[in-house]
């Protein structure tokens, strides 16, 4: 079972891991720079944009809940 927080735990792990990579080769000119933001933000942003979320309830289900004690 995921924790709710799984997306933001793995887009912080991935920009970890790009900004250490980054300091590993030791980049430093602009164009890495550029390199380096467009690495680390741009996998986890679409991530977070297309991770499913929770599940809306419906009318029917406000009304007449499905669980619990009837």
């Amino acid at each position: 079972m995921a924790t709710p927080h799984m997306r933001w735990i793995l887009s912080a792990c991935w920009i970890a891991v790009a900004v250490l990579t980054f300091f590993v080769i030791d980049a430093s000119s602009m164009r890495s720079w550029m390199y380096l933001a467009t690495a680390a933000l741009v996998p986890p942003v679409v991530l977070l944009c297309l991770w499913p979320g929770r599940r809306q309830q419906t009318i029917n289900e406000v009304m007449h809940p499905t669980g619990g004690r009837s």
